[in-house]
């Protein structure tokens, strides 16, 4: 009998154990240290600095840029079409 007192007493019970090696305590801490992780991060890039304006001239430039586009070769043209037709929806009567 006394092989397996000894045997018994040897075993770690809950009490001996300590806290960082139960796996639900690392469950616990996890959900919040990961909020505290994307905040550190989120903080980071938000620091850096503003965002680029848009410039003020970028309704002038999409005019341009459209005038560009419908002054395309032919061969971007069904390009053209097709994305308006995606657009609105409906049927072009235009042929490329």
């Amino acid at each position: 009998m006394s092989q397996i007192d000894n045997f018994s007493s040897q075993q770690p019970t809950a009490q001996d154990r300590p806290w960082w090696k139960e796996p639900y305590v690392w469950m616990v801490i996890s959900g919040p240290l990961s909020a505290v992780i994307a905040c550190g991060i989120t903080a980071f890039y938000i620091l850096q600095g503003p965002d680029a304006v848009v410039s003020e001239e970028h309704y002038r430039e999409g005019i341009a840029i459209s005038r560009e586009v419908n002054a395309a070769k032919p061969a971007m043209q069904p390009a053209n079409v097709a994305r308006n037709h995606s657009a609105t929806g409906g049927r072009t009567n235009e042929k490329p």
